[in-house]
């Protein structure tokens, strides 16, 4: 099973991204939500977290490994509760999210089947179904989650703090990732070791 892969980002196809990892190039699809971010980290090293399945008929013999990606665990954890709707199946709940987690997240806890119902693949049908389901299972994805920026966005500073992490043993894409929030807590933060701590609160604090 593929949980987790970490490449550069050599570009969109669809509704998928091409992730180099080495000399293997990999087809995940994505979330329409996740397209502008990748389309942003074009040429950059990120890290997705999949799900790996089977897309086919095995009765004909004819099955497709696929992947799926997220660019965090939030909102690949949230994905997994969205399928767990009846009817709502990988690719329905892929497309549906269009608007980050989060937002769809918030739309269910607070019954705002208008919203939902405005979804790629949703309805009043599947909106009501999805409310009723999964209201009040969904608080801890109320937050928006953390993506990754690209190196060239990254102050002085923050592309220091980026490679202490690295020196430390950090993955190069989940130190991004902790700075990206970390900064986003603390706009003021300007010196690399307050980066760093901040980070590292980030890290240890992640679910």
């Amino acid at each position: 099973m593929i949980c987790r892969l970490t490449g550069r980002v050599a570009g969109l196809n669809g509704e998928a991204a091409v992730i180099d990892v080495g000399a293997v190039s990999y087809q995940v699809l994505v979330p329409r939500s996740a397209l502008a971010d990748l389309e942003r980290l074009s040429g950059n090293e990120v890290t997705l977290f999949t799900i790996q399945y089977l897309e086919g008929n095995p009765a004909m013999g004819h099955l497709v490994p696929r992947l799926i990606g997220f660019l965090s665990e939030a909102e690949r954890d949230f994905f997994s509760e969205l399928t767990k709707v009846k009817g709502v199946g990988l690719r329905r709940a892929l497309r549906a999210m269009s608007i980050p987690a989060h937002q769809i997240a918030q739309a269910i806890e607070r019954g705002d089947d208008r919203t939902l119902g405005t979804l790629p693949e949703f309805g009043p049908r599947t909106a009501t179904q999805v409310i009723a389901q999964l209201r009040g299972k969904l608080q801890r994805f109320l937050r928006p989650a953390a993506t990754p920026l690209p190196v060239a966005e990254l102050t002085e500073p923050q592309r220091i703090a980026l490679e202490i992490l690295v020196h430390w043993g950090d993955r190069r894409a989940d130190a991004q990732r902790w700075i990206a929030a970390a900064v986003a807590a603390q706009p003021g933060l300007s010196e690399p070791e307050d980066i760093v701590r901040a980070a590292y609160r980030v890290k240890h604090s992640a679910p």
